[in-house]
């Protein structure tokens, strides 16, 4: 007859195989789970859902307007960062799409930026075509039947321009009437303009840097470098002039003239020259010395002024030059 140990231990095997029948053979740990539950209870677990169900409908809607805002606001920077990243993108492709002017000279480049900053100011140039060629060396500008609109304004109809080599102009007119417009179109050559005349338009102050006066106005390398390139190209055209005798006598005023500039830039007299300049529109040694950051608009102005009378354009364009001269200064460059 079995003892009572004996029959416990079978009906310990019973229950644990009816267990496993019940959970389909998972090994789950009832108890476990039944003492986490209830330490849970004690602890307030459950009560986020109890106390949801008992919000009101106001309280509800506010909840979830709460909600969505803060997914809205997560979501802002991520939207601001595409954008930014966009709009480089825009730039960037723009800057691309750009023409490659790396075989331009010096001149040609600025003359198809000045052209280029016309076109995004909506200001449009028109002229009277001549069937006559225009002469390469010729010193004056002679243009009839020119129209100039500003963003779709015209600021002068059927005009002729006419500037004669070795003559001063002043051009008069009211504030707000277009004279600096007018001024910018000429300097960017939208109209002809023969190719011997080099053109200085000045209508900015020289930059803030760490330059002094004296080495804003004669350290001119670029131009330097532009003059040699023209000579050696006007020297290897008249070896191929042969028997053309105008054709040569042409590029033999040209280079006079390239030989003419570079003598006046050449390094052992510019700095002279360039302080004799300086010195004339109010600049003493000691400001001469002075970095170009350490002067007022006013003062860099006056040193722009100097860098353009030192480099000596067949054309100089000045976009209300006294300004910020005194009437000592003015009578100087009168002179």
């Amino acid at each position: 007859m079995p003892n009572n140990w004996t029959e416990k231990q079978a009906k310990k095997e019973e229950f644990a195989l009816n267990k496993m029948l019940d959970t389909g053979c998972d090994l789950i740990d009832f108890e476990g789970t039944m003492a986490k539950d209830v330490r849970g209870a004690a602890m307030g677990a459950g009560d986020d859902e109890l106390f949801e169900k008992k919000l009101s409908k106001e309280e509800k809607k506010a909840l979830a307007k709460a909600k969505r805002d803060a997914k809205k606001k997560d979501k802002a920077p991520s939207k601001a960062k595409k954008t930014r990243s966009k709009d480089k993108e825009v730039e960037e492709e723009k800057k691309s799409d750009g023409p490659d002017r790396s075989n331009l000279s010096l001149k040609e480049r600025r003359r198809e930026e000045a052209l280029d900053r016309l076109s995004e100011q909506q200001i449009i140039v028109n002229y009277e075509a001549k069937s006559t060629k225009l002469h390469a060396n010729a010193r004056d500008i002679n243009v009839g039947g020119v129209c100039v609109t500003f963003h779709g304004k015209p600021l002068i109809e059927d005009t002729e321009i006419v500037i004669n080599y070795g003559n001063r102009y002043g051009f008069i007119g009211p504030n707000g009437s277009g004279k600096s417009t007018i001024m910018k179109a000429i300097a960017a050559r939208s109209i002809p303009i023969p190719e011997a005349i080099d053109i200085y338009f000045l209508d900015a102050e020289y930059e803030a840097s760490e330059k002094t006066a004296l080495q804003a106005v004669f350290e001119v390398q670029d131009e330097v470098d532009e003059l040699e390139k023209k000579a050696n190209d006007l020297n290897n055209a008249m070896g191929e002039v042969g028997d053309d005798e105008e054709l040569g006598h042409m590029i033999q005023n040209q280079l006079e003239q390239v030989y003419e500039k570079l003598e006046a830039l050449d390094v052992n007299t510019a700095e002279a020259r360039a302080s004799t300049i300086l010195h004339g529109l109010g600049f003493t040694l000691k400001m001469q010395e002075m970095k170009t950051r350490e002067f007022s608009g006013g003062w860099r102005m006056r040193i722009a002024l100097a860098r353009a009378l030192f480099l000596k354009p067949e054309f100089l364009l000045l976009d209300e030059p006294t300004n910020h001269l005194d009437m000592e200064a003015v009578l100087w460059l009168l002179d």
